[in-house]
């Protein structure tokens, strides 16, 4: 049984991956919250040209980490994935393409399962959006 499967794109301004992305990534990994089912970083050049960036092309810390991530990798994520972010990528900017599974959920969705319980909606409210969750819980 899998846990809720997610797709997360996410933008860098610039071309620098830094290193504490991945490693909170990795500390969620190890705690057994999350797992990356696949993952791909995408570049996008001043000039508009889009790469998937290959491991032997970042610093050797950079690729042990992502190697670590990608131990169980699906090989969910396609060429045609990693085109369509680079479509929507600012120029000169660079993104992570995850797909995690929530490893979090899956003892409730076991138990919800036991208990004839089905999904009959879903959805996700955005972080920035939880703000004014905040507001009307002070009011």
């Amino acid at each position: 049984m899998r846990g809720p499967i997610d797709y997360i794109v996410l933008e860098f301004e610039g071309n620098h991956f830094k290193g504490e992305v991945l490693n909170a990534l990795t500390d969620a990994v190890g705690k057994k919250i999350i797992n990356v089912l696949d993952l791909a970083l995408i570049y996008k050049d001043e000039n508009g040209n889009v790469t998937a960036l290959e491991l032997n092309n970042l610093d050797q810390e950079l690729t042990h980490t992502i190697e670590v991530l990608q131990r169980e990798r699906a090989g969910l994520i396609t060429i045609e994935d990693t085109e369509e972010v680079g479509e929507v990528l600012d120029d000169n900017n660079s993104a992570g393409l995850l797909i995690i599974e929530h490893l979090w959920a899956k003892d409730l969705k076991k138990a919800l399962i036991n208990a004839n319980g089905r999904l009959i909606s879903e959805g996700r409210i955005h972080p920035d959006a939880a703000a004014e969750l905040d507001e009307e819980e002070e009011n």
